[in-house]
């Protein structure tokens, strides 16, 4: 039983990932560099 899952989730695990990106979700961890540059940018533009 435990080996049929982990043959699903190798499976579904890629196809959901790209559905995902496709579908205009961002991760977490991505989002927050992503943030965190634009506060950067924010800085140094104000410093100006």
């Amino acid at each position: 039983m435990n080996k049929d899952l982990k043959g699903m989730e190798k499976m579904v695990k890629p196809a959901l990932e790209k559905f995902m990106l496709e579908s205009g979700f961002v991760k977490k961890e991505e989002l927050q560099k992503a943030l965190d540059r634009i506060e950067s940018l924010e800085k140094k533009i104000s410093n100006l």
